[in-house]
Protein backbone atom coordinates (compact mmCIF):
# COMPACT_ATOMS: atom_id res chain seq x y z
CA UNK A 1 0.00 0.00 0.00
CA UNK A 2 2.89 2.36 1.12
CA UNK A 3 4.53 1.52 -2.42
CA UNK A 4 1.53 2.13 -3.93
CA UNK A 5 0.99 5.32 -2.94
CA UNK A 6 4.54 6.65 -3.14
CA UNK A 7 4.46 5.69 -6.85
CA UNK A 8 1.49 7.51 -7.67
CA UNK A 9 2.56 10.43 -4.96
CA UNK A 10 5.79 10.54 -7.30
CA UNK A 11 4.10 10.53 -10.50
CA UNK A 12 1.69 12.90 -9.45
CA UNK A 13 3.94 15.77 -7.90
CA UNK A 14 6.65 15.68 -10.77
CA UNK A 15 3.47 16.40 -13.31
CA UNK A 16 2.06 18.96 -11.42
CA UNK A 17 6.25 20.96 -11.22
CA UNK A 18 5.96 20.71 -15.31
CA UNK A 19 2.56 22.00 -15.42
CA UNK A 20 3.63 24.98 -13.14
CA UNK A 21 6.61 25.31 -15.28
CA UNK A 22 4.84 25.47 -18.24
CA UNK A 23 1.83 28.07 -16.95
CA UNK A 24 4.42 30.12 -15.92
CA UNK A 25 6.88 30.44 -19.22
CA UNK A 26 2.70 30.89 -20.95
CA UNK A 27 2.28 33.93 -18.12
CA UNK A 28 6.17 35.67 -19.48
CA UNK A 29 5.71 34.71 -22.96
CA UNK A 30 4.19 33.06 -25.65
CA UNK A 31 5.24 29.64 -25.65
CA UNK A 32 5.74 28.35 -29.40
CA UNK A 33 8.46 28.38 -31.86
CA UNK A 34 6.47 30.44 -34.16
CA UNK A 35 6.14 33.33 -31.37
CA UNK A 36 9.21 33.34 -31.12
CA UNK A 37 10.41 34.05 -34.65
CA UNK A 38 7.42 36.91 -34.95
CA UNK A 39 8.91 38.38 -32.41
CA UNK A 40 6.59 37.88 -30.12
CA UNK A 41 8.42 35.24 -27.79
CA UNK A 42 11.42 34.79 -25.35
CA UNK A 43 13.84 32.13 -26.76
CA UNK A 44 15.18 32.06 -23.35
CA UNK A 45 12.16 31.45 -21.91
CA UNK A 46 10.73 28.76 -24.55
CA UNK A 47 14.98 27.00 -23.87
CA UNK A 48 14.02 27.16 -19.90
CA UNK A 49 10.70 24.97 -20.36
CA UNK A 50 12.40 22.28 -22.21
CA UNK A 51 15.46 22.17 -20.49
CA UNK A 52 13.72 21.84 -17.08
CA UNK A 53 10.95 19.24 -18.76
CA UNK A 54 13.84 17.09 -19.91
CA UNK A 55 15.43 16.95 -16.24
CA UNK A 56 12.09 17.46 -14.25
CA UNK A 57 10.53 14.71 -16.36
CA UNK A 58 13.16 12.62 -16.85
CA UNK A 59 14.49 12.30 -13.49
CA UNK A 60 11.11 11.27 -12.55
CA UNK A 61 10.95 8.52 -14.87
CA UNK A 62 14.42 7.17 -13.16
CA UNK A 63 12.55 7.17 -10.27
CA UNK A 64 9.23 5.88 -10.55
CA UNK A 65 10.35 3.23 -12.63
CA UNK A 66 12.80 2.07 -9.65
CA UNK A 67 10.35 2.68 -6.71
CA UNK A 68 7.49 0.26 -9.15
CA UNK A 69 7.60 -3.23 -10.83
CA UNK A 70 7.01 -1.32 -13.80
CA UNK A 71 7.44 -3.41 -17.50
CA UNK A 72 10.91 -1.73 -18.21
CA UNK A 73 10.60 -3.61 -21.91
CA UNK A 74 8.24 -0.50 -22.77
CA UNK A 75 11.69 1.70 -22.88
CA UNK A 76 13.47 -0.98 -25.52
CA UNK A 77 13.05 -1.46 -29.04
CA UNK A 78 12.09 -5.25 -29.21
CA UNK A 79 8.48 -4.15 -30.55
CA UNK A 80 10.43 -3.42 -33.93
CA UNK A 81 9.04 -4.90 -36.83
CA UNK A 82 10.11 -3.97 -40.30
CA UNK A 83 7.46 -1.13 -41.06
CA UNK A 84 8.45 0.41 -38.31
CA UNK A 85 12.22 -0.21 -38.93
CA UNK A 86 11.53 1.72 -42.36
CA UNK A 87 9.90 4.86 -41.01
CA UNK A 88 13.01 5.12 -38.36
CA UNK A 89 15.30 5.06 -41.38
CA UNK A 90 13.60 7.55 -43.07
CA UNK A 91 13.27 10.28 -40.51
CA UNK A 92 16.83 9.56 -39.08
CA UNK A 93 17.71 10.59 -43.23
CA UNK A 94 15.33 13.37 -42.92
CA UNK A 95 16.89 14.66 -39.83
CA UNK A 96 20.59 14.30 -41.13
CA UNK A 97 19.69 16.05 -44.29
CA UNK A 98 17.70 19.20 -42.64
CA UNK A 99 20.65 19.51 -40.07
CA UNK A 100 22.90 19.82 -43.33
CA UNK A 101 20.44 22.24 -44.75
CA UNK A 102 20.58 24.59 -41.49
CA UNK A 103 24.72 24.72 -41.79
CA UNK A 104 23.81 26.51 -44.84
CA UNK A 105 20.96 28.75 -44.15
CA UNK A 106 22.31 29.74 -40.66
CA UNK A 107 25.72 30.18 -41.23
CA UNK A 108 27.04 30.57 -37.43
CA UNK A 109 29.17 33.52 -38.07
CA UNK A 110 26.48 35.75 -38.42
CA UNK A 111 23.60 36.60 -35.89
CA UNK A 112 20.13 37.60 -35.67
CA UNK A 113 18.23 40.17 -34.31
CA UNK A 114 15.26 38.15 -34.53
CA UNK A 115 16.56 34.94 -34.07
CA UNK A 116 19.34 33.98 -31.64
CA UNK A 117 22.34 32.54 -33.29
CA UNK A 118 21.69 29.57 -31.28
CA UNK A 119 18.58 28.98 -31.50
CA UNK A 120 18.09 26.27 -34.95
CA UNK A 121 20.31 23.24 -34.72
CA UNK A 122 20.04 23.84 -30.30
CA UNK A 123 16.21 24.07 -30.69
CA UNK A 124 16.18 20.81 -32.70
CA UNK A 125 18.35 18.93 -30.15
CA UNK A 126 17.19 20.16 -27.28
CA UNK A 127 13.44 19.56 -28.51
CA UNK A 128 14.02 15.97 -29.46
CA UNK A 129 15.46 15.13 -26.35
CA UNK A 130 12.54 16.96 -24.44
CA UNK A 131 9.94 14.89 -26.81
CA UNK A 132 11.90 11.42 -26.31
CA UNK A 133 11.82 11.74 -22.17
CA UNK A 134 8.05 13.67 -22.21
CA UNK A 135 6.42 10.61 -24.18
CA UNK A 136 8.69 8.12 -21.90
CA UNK A 137 6.95 10.18 -18.98
CA UNK A 138 2.96 9.76 -20.46
CA UNK A 139 3.13 7.10 -22.63
CA UNK A 140 5.86 4.98 -20.25
CA UNK A 141 5.42 5.81 -16.72
CA UNK A 142 2.34 7.15 -16.48
CA UNK A 143 -0.15 5.26 -19.31
CA UNK A 144 1.39 1.60 -17.99
CA UNK A 145 1.51 2.40 -14.01
CA UNK A 146 -2.12 3.02 -14.04
CA UNK A 147 -2.89 0.34 -17.16
CA UNK A 148 -2.16 -1.91 -14.31
CA UNK A 149 -4.08 -0.57 -11.56
CA UNK A 150 -7.35 0.60 -13.19
CA UNK A 151 -7.85 -1.13 -16.65
CA UNK A 152 -6.48 0.35 -20.06
CA UNK A 153 -9.81 2.72 -20.45
CA UNK A 154 -9.46 4.73 -17.27
CA UNK A 155 -5.60 4.93 -18.11
CA UNK A 156 -5.94 6.38 -21.14
CA UNK A 157 -8.83 8.82 -19.63
CA UNK A 158 -6.26 10.38 -17.10
CA UNK A 159 -3.55 10.41 -19.58
CA UNK A 160 -5.72 12.47 -21.54
CA UNK A 161 -7.24 14.68 -19.02
CA UNK A 162 -3.42 15.21 -17.74
CA UNK A 163 -2.25 15.99 -21.14
CA UNK A 164 -4.73 17.98 -22.29
CA UNK A 165 -3.99 20.15 -19.04
CA UNK A 166 -0.52 21.01 -20.38
CA UNK A 167 -2.11 22.47 -23.89
CA UNK A 168 -4.99 24.41 -22.13
CA UNK A 169 -3.12 27.03 -22.21
CA UNK A 170 -3.11 27.39 -26.24
CA UNK A 171 -6.70 27.83 -27.65
CA UNK A 172 -5.74 25.88 -30.97
CA UNK A 173 -4.06 23.20 -28.77
CA UNK A 174 -6.77 22.62 -26.41
CA UNK A 175 -8.94 19.84 -28.29
CA UNK A 176 -6.24 18.66 -30.92
CA UNK A 177 -4.40 17.54 -28.03
CA UNK A 178 -6.94 14.85 -27.18
CA UNK A 179 -6.95 13.60 -30.42
CA UNK A 180 -3.00 13.37 -30.59
CA UNK A 181 -3.42 11.92 -26.82
CA UNK A 182 -5.57 9.10 -28.28
CA UNK A 183 -3.30 8.13 -30.92
CA UNK A 184 -0.31 8.05 -28.81
CA UNK A 185 -1.76 6.05 -25.78
CA UNK A 186 -3.67 3.98 -28.67
CA UNK A 187 0.10 2.98 -30.50
CA UNK A 188 1.61 2.62 -26.95
CA UNK A 189 -0.51 0.08 -25.97
CA UNK A 190 -0.61 -1.70 -28.80
CA UNK A 191 3.26 -2.09 -29.31
CA UNK A 192 3.69 -2.42 -25.37
CA UNK A 193 6.06 0.24 -25.99
CA UNK A 194 6.76 4.03 -25.77
CA UNK A 195 8.65 4.34 -28.43
CA UNK A 196 5.81 4.44 -31.59
CA UNK A 197 4.36 7.30 -29.61
CA UNK A 198 8.06 9.01 -29.53
CA UNK A 199 8.60 8.60 -33.28
CA UNK A 200 4.82 9.87 -34.17
CA UNK A 201 5.38 12.78 -31.95
CA UNK A 202 8.69 13.54 -33.01
CA UNK A 203 7.76 12.94 -36.99
CA UNK A 204 5.17 15.69 -36.46
CA UNK A 205 6.10 18.22 -34.17
CA UNK A 206 9.82 18.80 -35.82
CA UNK A 207 8.58 18.57 -39.50
CA UNK A 208 6.13 21.47 -38.33
CA UNK A 209 9.01 23.21 -36.28
CA UNK A 210 11.50 23.17 -38.88
CA UNK A 211 9.97 24.19 -41.53
CA UNK A 212 8.91 27.12 -39.81
CA UNK A 213 13.30 27.59 -39.17
CA UNK A 214 13.49 27.24 -43.00
CA UNK A 215 10.66 29.79 -44.03
CA UNK A 216 11.59 32.00 -41.69
CA UNK A 217 15.68 32.18 -42.75
CA UNK A 218 14.46 35.61 -44.41
CA UNK A 219 14.45 37.09 -40.79
CA UNK A 220 17.84 36.40 -40.57
CA UNK A 221 19.19 37.92 -44.04
CA UNK A 222 17.11 41.21 -43.15
CA UNK A 223 19.37 41.54 -40.03
CA UNK A 224 22.54 41.42 -42.24
CA UNK A 225 21.50 44.22 -44.52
Amino acid sequence: MLSYITTYGLMLLYYYFFFRIVKAGYKKSNGHLKDILSGKGEADILFTRLLSGIFLLGFGVIIISIKSNIDVEIFTLIWIDYSIAVWIIVIGAIIIGIISAFKKIYPSNNSCHFLPSYLPLSFVFVRTLFLIVYECFFRGVMLFIMIEDLGPAMAVVVNLMLYASLHWFDKKERYGSLLMGCILCGVSIYYHSVWPAIIIHLSLALSHEITLLINNKSLIKKSWL
